[in-house]
């Protein structure tokens, strides 16, 4: 790396994140203290979606701090960062390209058959099982790393290390995910759920997640939404810093994960009242809006239109879910396919550093960084 571009960690784009981050988490907690004491309206809830005045006025709120937390990292970009100079990969378009398509046809089968939709997202159905076998296949990927990273031996390089316990520590969490997906199997085999935990559990299942279904899907859609959209554009605009930095940089997901993960952002209603959801819905639209800028200053009019379909997308279905999510039969309904996207986008995640370590998939990278992937 050149002395031009030796910076210090993160920069602009970073710091103005983490300010936006510091300032909306502080203004949300006490809205949500207010709303808490004065309305009675618990912080993590399943209700269908509220327009009221009231309603509207946080949205306007959740829309406000989302061009506050996106707006640095589009603004303040390094002249050399990939957001000005990579670009995608043609297997990564063709993927982001059909699962938007998918995206709109969950929003056509809500307009066409809502008991069909109902009938799709029920226990042990080809979604559910889909979404484990994605997070498998990403596990997987994971674990292949960490087979190479043990074979080749990292030494007494303490960033190898860490890099390792990463690659263990995704692949654990993503086996975990896909085995609370699917109960751990137990309708599979066919056992029962202990007694103990059938008596907190909320649906009677062997799982720990449903212990408090609305806090954990809540921390997983907004935790989770935020890794896949927002951290590859907060990977692709931050200034470069030392060597480990960059190295545990490259452990963001990359911008083919945020094109595919990008339907994770739009099948929201029985959440949609929570403004940690619709911070996250926003952010991932603005996210778009600002990759389809930067192609279209580099002339990539291919990029340009893949991200503008897909913000158009994220602003279309969602908009369908939120103006006929009342015809669902269950309020709950949608929160399936968003699992399912989700786990597309973690499972490519796991596939795009696969292939990125295999020499397989181009990577849109900052200059300098490409013995990050050695």
């Amino acid at each position: 790396m050149d002395e031009k571009n030796k910076r210090a960690i993160g920069g602009p784009p970073l710091a103005g994140f983490a300010i936006a981050l510091v300032l909306t988490g502080s203004a949300w907690a006490l809205l949500t203290l207010y709303e808490f004491i004065v309305l009675d309206l618990y912080p993590v809830r399943e209700e269908p979606a509220l327009f009221n005045p009231y309603f509207l006025a946080r949205s306007v709120f959740a829309l406000i701090v989302s061009v506050a937390l996106i707006g640095p990292l589009g603004r303040f970009a390094a002249p050399y960062s990939s957001l000005k100079t990579g670009e995608l990969d043609p297997m990564a378009r063709r993927v982001a390209v059909w699962t938007m398509v998918l995206g709109l046809g969950c929003a056509a089968l809500l307009l066409a058959s809502p008991k069909m939709l109902m009938e799709m997202t029920q226990e042990d159905t080809l979604i559910e099982w889909t979404s484990a076998l994605l997070l498998i296949m990403g596990s997987g990927c994971f674990v292949a790393e960490t087979l190479r990273r043990i074979q080749s031996g990292p030494g007494r390089d303490w960033i190898a290390k860490f890099e390792l316990a990463i690659a263990v520590g995704m692949a654990f969490l993503l086996f975990l995910i896909a085995m609370e997906e699917i109960s751990w199997a137990q309708r599979l085999f066919e056992f029962d759920t202990p007694e103990e935990i059938e008596q907190m559990n909320w649906q009677g299942e062997f799982n720990f997640h449903n212990l408090q279904t609305d806090l954990s899907e809540t921390l997983y859609y907004t935790g989770v939404g935020f890794f896949l959209l927002v951290f590859p554009l907060l990977r692709e605009t931050v200034f470069r810093g030392p060597e480990w930095f960059d190295r545990l940089l490259a452990f963001a997901p990359s911008r083919s994960v945020a094109a595919i993960s990008a339907p994770a952002a739009m099948v929201y209603y029985g959440h949609w009242n929570l403004i940690p959801i619709q911070v996250t819905t926003f952010c991932a639209l603005f996210a778009m809006l600002v990759y389809a800028g930067a192609a279209k200053k580099r002339d990539d009019r291919g990029e340009f239109s893949l991200f503008l379909f897909l913000a158009a997308g994220i602003v279309l279905v969602q908009g369908i879910f939120l103006t006929y999510g009342a015809r669902m039969l269950e309020v709950g309904n949608a929160s399936e396919f968003t699992e399912l996207f989700i786990t597309i986008g973690l499972g490519w995640y796991g596939i795009d550093r696969f292939r990125s370590r295999c020499g397989l998939a181009h990577r849109p990278l900052q200059s300098g960084s490409d013995e990050v992937f050695e």
